[in-house]
């Protein structure tokens, strides 16, 4: 007979915890030499500064995303609109995570990040601030080989924790999930990919050796699916393809009539490779993985806890200090949320 799963037991410290978290809904206070600052040097340096914040920047910002930030907060002010912060995402969950395929407190701990983040402009600025996701989706099927069924999966899920999390927003926040095949269909995206894959092919070889060694090494391991059964100049072709693939939507110019998550009005933020065009932001206050390739986990210590995103290489060094504790906040159709890895020190 087959054994039957036993849910892991209910910590109250952890429950506790984590619904006050979620549940406690910021309520920003604005210091007297802040009111001074915006009477003297208006709104849109206030709301500079706080998308600034050391708090909750990976990295500082290049001069000339800095530049381009402050040009669309005083349109976004001028407009009387609110500030459109995006987040372009994968739309995927690592497959070798255990959490696999769908959102995890990753992606729940990045949300309450963001919200803290943004509070201090909605709590102020009379117009208030919209937090958009947009999914990558689209493309990942081809360039990882993951299942579209599993990325349908996590983006519908996804997107009903988005509308969960909406009932714990401040005043003045509203947040919303899109994908880019909202903006234009598969079979379109794919055929501007493959002019693009041509161009980049062609150069490929001209790049060094090094480098072209990283990115198919990159490629392998987000590859759905064992390679190393297969011919040498096989696996090479498919990694190779999954590299050009991933350029492609990087380097190319697929999007100059889809501009999702680049809008006149929108202001990018992101957590790894993010250049000149969105401000790098942590996952979480102890972590700077991108989330959606992440696993969440809370840090105890001394009956404190830390909000944290494992990274897969991370997850497998602490496996044997992690304990499953059964939360009891989310619906149950929300797989993941229904208990959560702790690691007590």
């Amino acid at each position: 007979m087959k054994a039957q799963y036993l849910p892991p037991p209910l910590s109250m410290n952890t429950n506790k915890y984590l619904t006050n978290l979620l549940t406690d809904i910021p309520d920003y206070k604005i210091s007297d030499e802040e009111k001074k600052s915006i009477a003297f040097e208006g709104i849109e340096k206030y709301i500079f500064n706080k998308l600034n914040s050391s708090n909750y920047k990976a990295t500082s910002m290049p001069e000339v995303l800095e530049k381009r930030v402050k040009e669309k907060i005083l349109k976004s002010v001028e407009q009387k609109k609110p500030i459109h912060i995006t987040v372009p995402f994968g739309g995927y969950k690592k497959w070798q995570l255990p959490t696999y395929p769908y959102p995890d407190w990753s992606e729940v701990f990045y949300m309450i990040l963001l919200r803290d983040y943004l509070s201090p402009i909605s709590g102020i600025y009379e117009h208030g601030v919209l937090l958009e996701f947009f999914s990558d989706e689209i493309f990942v099927s081809r360039m990882n080989n993951i299942p579209q069924r599993d990325l349908d999966e996590y983006n519908d899920q996804f997107s009903k924790i988005v509308e969960w999390f909406s009932n714990y927003l401040p005043k003045n926040f509203e947040i919303k999930s899109s994908k880019i095949r909202e903006f234009i269909s598969q079979e379109e995206i794919l055929k501007r990919f493959d002019k693009d894959i041509e161009k980049l092919k062609k150069k490929w070889a001209s790049l060094p050796k090094k480098e072209r060694e990283f990115r198919l090494n990159k490629s392998e391991r987000n590859y759905k699916g064992d390679l190393s059964k297969l011919p040498k100049e096989e696996k090479n072709r498919i990694l190779l393809e999954s590299t050009l693939v991933h350029d492609a939507f990087i380097f190319g110019d697929w999007d100059k009539d889809t501009p999702w998550a680049f809008d006149e009005l929108m202001i990018a933020i992101g957590n790894r490779y993010t250049g000149s065009w969105g401000i790098h932001i942590k996952s979480t206050k102890s972590s700077t993985n991108q989330f959606w390739v992440g696993i969440g986990v809370l840090k105890e210590k001394n009956g404190d806890f830390i909000p944290s995103s494992l990274t897969y290489n991370q997850y497998i060094e602490l496996q044997p200090k992690l304990k499953e504790e059964r939360v009891d906040l989310f619906p149950k159709e929300f797989k993941n949320l229904r208990s959560a890895f702790v690691i007590k020190n």
